[in-house]
């Protein structure tokens, strides 16, 4: 258990941590001061907060209770009140701001402040496993219902999701273009403590950086020309909701320095303002980008890639998980305007295709043969004539893929199924001819002879083809053997 204990007194934080220090599994952290205490929050995942309500010698200064509220509202730690007898009315506050309990200073002992402590903990740990099972078992189910599959891959995207809805901290959605991102995205707001409040997004790449900061933070009047009056932001509308901020690599690096700060301290300033104000909220970033990279051409702030490389959330891409093929096109053919089925060789087209687009290339693909195909159920070939032709497996991943479909289909010997389907492909693809064919297959025209003959087909097909087809091999003027 990680405890935090808040004092500007430092024999009062010595009687704590002697207190605390010698019970098992205890982790301890001081701070003399709001802004140190902030700090430790921003970098620690903290479950119990000990903080004493007046952190300084004015006797006005109410830094604890602004703490409490702050802990309430951003993080997911217990915050425990230390203060004097005197002090009831602002202990009162305390509690009313969010306190579980509090303590009295002239009554600090083991037997009191550590039954305390550890029921607190119990009960971090409870409210933890709750949110956990309220993520595995989302009535609506609309939050994980959107993330189709029962891949390992998608098995990992679920775990993932369901443990980083327990914290507060910002998370980072990795992944490829087309993956599903924004869907990862609306889960993790839909599971966490504050589903109830705005999810609010914001494209870093589609706004001019002019107005980005003004977008993000908000203005006052005549903050600039045009600011004819005061105008919410982001940081502010959003109130204890989630702030996605898509495609986060293409932040202008001006931008990133102040949401690092936003992100450390947990306060803001309009533009044109001269008093900050707090976000509530939580911060969730996409980006298809590769940061290291960024990093390192200076393009993205480091300091800001370690605060948010902490909580991420990989997302497979559809190549990664071809045995969910099946399922999302089921979605999708459920969703158009007339039923569409598909046959077992079309799912194995799709299976072997690499799917550069991902899952919203799958979609749009399923969208445009409802519109533009008769055919139902629909075939093999129907779907590889509306695939991407420049985008079609050929080497690597897309060969792997290629062979998983061979290698599931139920043919006795797959080895002389799938040649005899590429001999003939090549050979509809080649009008017939069998000069050409070769050429596709990467094979000589005698090779490709023997197995038509081998299957049956016979030379007939090749009786038509012309004396410059039978010379394949020889040199462009005709000749046997070229000279130099």
């Amino acid at each position: 258990m990680n405890v935090l204990i808040v004092d500007d007194q430092r024999s009062a934080r010595r009687v704590l941590t002697d207190i605390l220090s010698a019970e098992e599994g205890m982790s301890l952290r001081e701070a003399a001061s709001l802004e140190e205490a902030r700090k430790v929050l921003a970098t620690t995942r903290v479950d119990v907060a000990l903080i004493d309500i007046r952190l300084g010698e004015d006797l006005q200064n109410r830094d604890g209770l602004t703490l409490v509220k702050e802990i309430r509202e951003k993080t997911d730690a217990i915050p425990l009140v230390v203060s004097q007898s005197s002090e009831m009315g602002q202990i009162r506050a305390a509690m009313r701001a969010g306190a579980y309990d509090y303590v009295l200073k002239d009554e600090l002992c083991e037997e009191l402040v550590v039954p305390i402590v550890r029921a607190l903990g119990e009960r971090r740990g409870m409210e933890q496993e709750l949110l956990r099972l309220r993520a595995r078992n989302n009535p609506d189910g609309g939050s994980l219902r959107g993330l189709v599959g029962a891949s390992e891959a998608m098995g990992r995207l679920r775990d993932r999701i369901q443990r980083v809805v327990v914290s507060s901290r910002p998370v980072l959605v990795l992944g490829p273009t087309g993956s599903g991102k924004e869907l990862v995205v609306r889960a993790i707001h839909a599971l966490g403590p504050h589903a109830s409040e705005p999810l609010l997004d914001l494209n870093c790449g589609a706004i001019p950086e002019a107005l980005m900061e003004s977008q993000l933070f908000g203005h006052e009047k005549g903050a600039f020309t045009g600011a004819e009056r005061r105008q919410d932001g982001y940081f502010t509308a959003v109130r204890r909701g989630t702030l996605f901020l898509d495609e986060l690599a293409e932040l202008p690096l001006a931008l990133q320095a102040k949401l690092l700060r936003v992100l450390e301290t947990g306060r803001f300033r309009r533009v044109g303002a001269t008093s900050e104000e707090e976000f509530q909220g939580r911060v969730v970033a996409a980006t298809h980008a590769r940061l290291e990279e960024r990093v390192e051409s200076g393009q993205f702030r480091r300091d800001l890639y370690h605060r948010l490389n902490v909580l991420t959330v990989p997302v497979p891409g559809l190549a990664e998980r071809p045995e969910d093929i099946p399922a999302l096109v089921a979605l999708y053919s459920g969703q158009q305007s007339r039923p569409l089925r598909f046959t077992e060789a079309a799912l194995a087209v799709l299976a072997a295709y690499t799917w550069p687009g991902n899952v919203r290339e799958l979609r749009n693909l399923i969208d445009r043969i409802a519109v533009f195909s008769d055919e139902n159920p629909v075939g093999s070939k129907t779907v590889a004539a509306y695939l991407e032709p420049e985008a079609a497996p050929a080497t690597g991943q897309g060969l792997r893929a290629l062979a998983r479909a061979v290698l599931q289909t139920p043919a006795s010997n797959k080895l002389e199924a799938i040649e005899e389907s590429l001999i003939s492909e090549a050979m509809t693809l080649a009008g017939g001819n069998k000069s050409a064919a070769a050429r596709l297959l990467g094979i000589s025209r005698k090779a490709v002879e023997r197995r038509l003959a081998r299957d049956g087909d016979g030379a007939a097909a090749g009786d038509a083809e012309s004396h410059e087809d039978d010379s394949e091999g020889e040199g462009a003027n005709g000749s046997a053997s070229g000279t130099a």
